[in-house]
């Protein structure tokens, strides 16, 4: 998982390209509100998102893989999706190098503000007071100081570090939200970000087709309501969206859509009433709102100004696309460059690579061939197709059942897919350990019962460490390009494989010795029976 994250992608080490379309500003502030884990047919049927819908745009965007949290927050406010951000999960713990919405908006002299009851917003776009120190910031572990006795929590207070926000509300605590919501949109901020977390939280906790996912939508609805009561939508808009979906099960991460596909919902002064669109993603989110504000678009992005949506003359709307265009064309020139040189980088390494698995591959088995002339390995073929195939056969069977069809969806929050795989695995093994025990029940003598099971022990972990030395070879870190949703889960998981499997082999070997060394006890004792 940590191989996936980048803490300096390729767009990071360039200048934002900021061309400026010179365009009006069409709403006073701007309230960009993420509803974490709303999934489009959830959002329907709440009062203040159909009153809004009503009165605005009702469409829909679509998220970016990975859909987890962190990487599509960033998505959202500056353009930049999880394979060019290197925010690729929810372990990304540096603050994240890249133009945002708020450093568009504090440069044309505007203010920005936040309010959250998810902490983890503000601290992702920390910067450093003096850009000298830059290189700093790519050391800095945000999560470390979740624990107030570390040594990163103590140095925290006197950090060289400065909010992408000039007033941050986090407010955790029951109510906290909706009135640290209504706070700031009591000010004068221009740009006001919030996001709500409850929705997520059940999603997880019960299922996206759960009564307490939906009863979790309606509060966050009221929430809102609250939080957003007293925006004047003559002067004011409103872009409601969020982050990703959820499976009816509950999880995200994949490409399913009903965690793919989210809301987009917009209100108020400069938006279009009635209009739609029909390609929206959430990097045309951060550009879209720049438009609304009349300042450029985060200088990174590589979204679109969804003019269709806005209520702006032919030659304004030209002007952005134009400028779209100038911004996409260094953004998308400097990702395809970093992605041909990694390209070069892997398969420079393939080749040797896979010469290093061949060749371990073939030293395993010139010692398989020396152990089975020395009678220390017997291969029974009827003993291996009924042991070997049982770890392997129960656990993918489990990764593509109870993991949704091989989908990092299966990842549950805040979690780790070697770690859910190693569940799987657990219980794999157990059927593993029994079905080796059956098959070399009435196998002749002791030594040739050893000799078979040292046979099940070699092909076992023989055929869990082939495929993981392979994905090493073609998959290998740190990721420039983030592997699809079944290899995501599948490079993990044959990793696990070859510990599961060295383990199994250690138990496996360790009962038939036990068992050797009982039988032989009673044999040389038959009068203490």
């Amino acid at each position: 998982m940590w191989d996936l994250e980048q803490t300096t992608p390729a767009l990071a080490k360039v200048a934002p390209a900021l061309p400026d379309p010179h365009t009006p500003r069409l709403a006073r502030r701007v309230f960009v509100v993420i509803v974490d884990g709303l999934r489009l047919d959830r959002s329907y049927e709440l009062p203040f998102l159909d009153e809004l819908r009503r009165r605005g745009v009702d469409t829909e965007a679509q998220s970016h893989y990975p859909t987890w949290s962190r990487p599509n927050y960033v998505s959202i406010l500056t353009g930049v999706p999880p394979t060019a951000s290197g925010v690729r999960t929810n372990h990304h713990s540096t603050p994240v190098a890249l133009d945002s919405l708020m450093d568009r908006a504090r440069a044309a002299g505007l203010h920005a503000a936040s309010a959250t009851d998810y902490d983890v917003l503000p601290k992702l776009f920390l910067r450093p007071r003096d850009p000298a120190h830059a290189a700093e910031t790519q050391d800095l572990d945000i999560d470390a100081m979740e624990d107030p006795f570390s040594a990163e929590a103590v140095r925290a207070p006197d950090a060289p570090l400065a909010s992408p926000f000039d007033d941050a509300r986090y407010a955790p605590w029951p109510g906290g939200f909706p009135e640290a919501g209504a706070q700031v949109a009591a000010g004068n901020d221009e740009l006001v970000v919030m996001l709500v977390g409850a929705v997520d939280a059940a999603g997880h906790a019960h299922g996206g087709d759960s009564p307490q996912y939906r009863e979790a939508t309606e509060i966050a609805d009221r929430a809102l309501a609250r939080a957003l009561a007293r925006v004047d939508l003559t002067q004011d808009a409103i872009v409601i969206t969020a982050d990703h979906g959820h499976t009816g099960r509950g999880g995200h991460g994949g490409l399913e859509p009903e965690v793919l596909t989210v809301p987009l919902i917009m209100a108020g002064a400069g938006v279009k009433p009635g209009a739609t669109s029909l390609d929206a993603h959430l990097i045309d989110v951060a550009p879209t709102v720049a438009a609304l504000l009349g300042i450029p678009a985060p200088g990174h992005g590589l979204g679109r100004t969804l003019t269709e949506l806005l209520q702006l003359d032919e030659g304004a709307a030209n002007a952005r696309v134009i400028a779209d265009e100038q911004r996409l064309t260094m953004t998308r020139g400097v990702l395809a460059g970093a992605q041909a040189q990694a390209e070069v980088a892997v398969l420079e390494q393939r080749a040797l690579r896979i010469g290093m698995v061949i060749g371990g591959a073939l030293l395993a088995a010139a010692l398989a061939y020396l152990l089975v002339r020395r009678h220390v390995m017997k291969f029974d073929w009827r003993v291996l197709l009924v042991s070997v195939p049982a770890f392997f056969i129960v656990y993918y069977a489990l990764i593509g059942t109870l993991g949704q069809r091989f989908s990092p969806s299966l990842l549950p929050a805040q979690g780790h897919l070697a770690a859910t795989m190693a569940k799987y695995g657990l219980a794999a093994m157990v059927v593993q350990l029994a079905a080796s025990m059956w098959a070399l029940r009435n196998q002749g003598s002791l030594a040739e019962r050893l000799a078979k099971a040292n046979a099940i022990a070699w092909t076992g972990l023989m055929l869990a460490m082939i495929p993981a030395g392979l994905v090493w070879a073609f998959f290998p870190p740190p990721y420039v390009s983030v592997p699809s949703p079944v290899w995501l889960v599948m490079i993990p998981a044959v990793e696990v494989a070859v510990a599961c499997a060295a383990v199994d082999v250690a138990l496996t070997l360790l009962v038939e010795l036990i068992i050797f060394a009982a039988r032989a006890w009673h044999r040389d004792h038959p009068a203490m029976e």
